[in-house]
């Protein structure tokens, strides 16, 4: 009889130690809020001056920016959003034509956790480089602050941000202009 419990009791425990907690992770959520955060931030922004300028006057420029950030979103509107997320994108989308040229000449790249990473300083002189460490901290600190927020909006577990990191990572990787450097999920880099 003390067997038969003892074993019952063995049986329960193990039972229990084999029980694993599922964290939810919307993860069609945080691609499509990714994809369109990427979209509005990497925004080509003379091109939309150029379209612009075509138009004959301004209440119908109103109208048409309207009508094309409809569709670039696909008629929606982003369904991640607050007041730091918008402040956030701001930041970064002024920053991106600073960074752009860093981009294209390989000084910096995009690596697979989501942030931008310096990879050569070859041929900048000392402001030069200053300059690019300057930009690649800030980029990241808006980056970090990016992910923890739509993390929150997304109601994501902290400890799975990491998840929604790799999910931008991809994103960033995607928009960088032709014979920029990314960085595999092996670590390499790589020319997209």
């Amino acid at each position: 009889m003390k067997r038969a419990r003892w074993g019952f009791v063995a049986l329960v425990v193990f039972l229990l130690a084999c029980v694993t907690v599922n964290i939810y992770f919307p993860v069609t959520a945080a691609e499509k809020t990714a994809e369109e955060i990427v979209k509005e931030v990497r925004e080509q922004i003379p091109e939309k001056e150029e379209e612009e300028k075509n138009l004959p006057d301004g209440s119908e420029k109103q109208s048409w920016h309207f009508i094309k950030v409809a569709y670039a979103q696909g008629g929606e509107a982003l369904e991640v959003s607050n007041a730091s997320i918008r402040a956030i994108k701001a930041s970064l989308k002024d920053r991106y034509p600073a960074i752009l040229p860093y981009l294209q000449k390989g000084i910096v790249g995009e690596n697979q956790d989501g942030f931008v990473e310096v990879r050569t300083m070859e041929g900048l002189a000392l402001p030069g480089k200053a300059q690019v460490k300057q930009l690649v901290d800030a980029e990241n600190k808006d980056r970090t602050n990016l992910y923890r927020e739509v993390g929150n909006a997304l109601k994501i577990d902290q400890n799975q941000v990491g998840r929604l990191q790799e999910i931008f990572a991809k994103e960033w990787q995607k928009s960088v202009p032709p014979g920029s450097w990314i960085q595999a999920d092996d670590g390499s880099w790589v020319t997209r």
